[in-house]
């Protein structure tokens, strides 16, 4: 039996192979963080864990603005154009990022009154931030390598050794040295920071940089013009992601972004099973694409927004028995929000597929534009519902600007499909919006009957049984997939 189901798995194409790992490994990541989060929110007191997740938020947007991501959008793309020369296209990418990372710490430096004003972070924890940030791009270079190539081996073993030695060490640390959210932060980074060293110091290969010079103006050339426009999209992705828990430690306290912030990691669950599958796909899809298969880009797109629907759909249908499970009674007010936060979760993900035909395309700039304006609306829909109605607000905008942000690439990447003279659709507009449209309404009915247990679990078993019946043509849909 075992031989057998081996010989079959054997058979699988790499690209399945690496999808079912890539995916087993964020599930393992986000399970040791599931398990590490109720001893976090026991151990630290709210007002602590609130700071945590606040330093978290900054934290992820000075990621951004320090390395500008360059490792994702930019190197994602130039290993397929200079797929001749990645060795030294990665080393562009990793020093261009040191540098930025570098000019902005001087920056830093010379504003650290203000910076730590508003900011609460201390320059010591910047500086080790800093050094995160400096080592964090050799380290994910490698790793988009690895899912480029579908090695997963090699990527899965070294992300699951971190991911359980920084999730293990706070623990130890905060019971040694007390329970702050200094302790625990600076415990992770420094961890990280050692893992990733060694990925920092294989680009010292100075000789390959003075042979190769000739193309380092090139690639830089690309990086910037590639990432520059992503940047917008970027910070205004974590603005919807991260803004609201700033906004709501500045009006009301931090106890309330405690509140809000389990709930988030708790979708959180969701978010990375999608961010694995889009991991896998995305450049199956950019491979697709350059090959103009745009059949198999739409066959895979339907597929996997009916799989990301219903498992978002079974993961709201038993979230209030295991949230109460795993927190403390204080924290059982922020279940009214579930709801909201896990059908902005769908639309993260379905604006994902637009935004990738855009930025094969190079058009990044209308990326920035969507994102931009889907920011500046949520900071400004934020403010009021606060004022208005407390934090509560904040996962109903939220939803609305996610919401807004899938239609406007939408209408992007029908505009850049234009340009660039595709003349094959490469999504199935209709099937994509009317399965979106029933799912959201799908999400209000379950909102609006949330505290029914009987009905919510009859409609957990109609979905599940669903899925029974149309197994075998789910089953024969992606084995015509897995045969292109």
């Amino acid at each position: 039996m075992f031989k057998k189901l081996l010989n079959k798995y054997r058979s699988f194409p790499v690209t399945v192979r690496a999808a079912f790992w890539f995916t087993i490994c964020n599930f393992v990541l986000k399970g040791i963080s599931f398990v590490c989060m109720p001893i976090y929110t026991r151990f630290l007191p709210e007002e602590e864990y609130g700071t945590m997740s606040l330093i978290t938020s900054y934290e992820v947007i000075f990621t951004i603005i320090t390395t500008l991501e360059l490792y994702n959008g930019a190197f994602n793309r130039g290993i397929l154009k200079f797929k001749e020369d990645v060795k030294t296209f990665e080393q562009t990418i990793v020093f261009l990022s040191n540098f930025l990372s570098l000019i902005w710490f001087v920056i830093v430096m010379l504003l650290n009154k203000p910076f730590t004003d508003f900011t609460g972070i201390s320059l010591g924890m910047f500086a080790i931030m800093t050094v995160y940030f400096l080592t964090r791009s050799a380290y994910e270079c490698w790793l988009n390598k690895k899912r480029f190539e579908y090695n997963y081996k090699a990527a899965v073993t070294i992300t699951l050794l971190m991911a359980f030695i920084s999730n293990l060490a706070p623990i130890i640390t905060i019971k040694i040295f007390g329970a702050t959210a200094f302790v625990k932060i600076v415990s992770t980074l420094v961890i990280q920071i050692l893992f990733s060293l060694p990925f920092w110091f294989r680009n010292f290969d100075f000789k390959n940089l003075i042979s190769k010079k000739s193309n380092i103006k090139k690639y830089l050339s690309f990086a910037l013009k590639y990432q520059l426009p992503l940047i917008f999209h970027s910070i205004s992705y974590y603005i919807l992601g991260q803004s609201d828990k700033i906004m709501i430690e500045k009006l009301t306290n931090k106890t309330n972004v405690a509140f809000y912030s389990v709930t988030y990691s708790f979708a959180s669950v969701i978010i990375i099973f999608q961010n694995s599958l889009n991991q896998v796909i995305k450049p199956w899809r950019f491979q697709k694409l350059d090959k103009d298969k745009f059949a198999d880009v739409r066959s895979m797109s339907n597929m996997i927004i009916v799989v990301v629907g219903a498992v978002i759909s079974i993961f709201m249908m038993l979230v209030p028995e295991v949230f109460k499970l795993v927190f403390k009674p204080n924290y059982y007010e922020a279940l009214e929000i579930v709801p909201a936060v896990t059908a902005s979760v769908y639309f993260m993900f379905l604006y994902t597929l637009f935004v990738d035909i855009q930025s094969f395309y190079g058009k990044t700039t209308y990326i920035a534009y969507a994102s931009t304006i889907c920011a500046a609306l949520n900071i400004v829909l934020n403010y009021f519902g606060i004022k208005m109605f407390g934090y509560f607000a904040c996962a109903y905008t939220t939803l609305i600007c996610y919401i807004l942000m899938s239609l406007l690439h939408f209408i992007f990447m029908r505009i850049t499909c234009k340009k660039e003279n595709v003349t094959e659709k490469p999504v199935n507009a209709a099937f994509i919006w009317g399965f979106s449209m029933i799912l959201l309404v799908f999400f209000i009915f379950v909102d609006l009957i949330y505290d029914y247990v009987i009905i919510r679990y009859s409609i957990l078993l109609a979905i599940c049984a669903a899925i029974f019946i149309f197994r075998k043509k789910l089953m024969a849909a992606w084995k015509q997939i897995k045969s292109k």
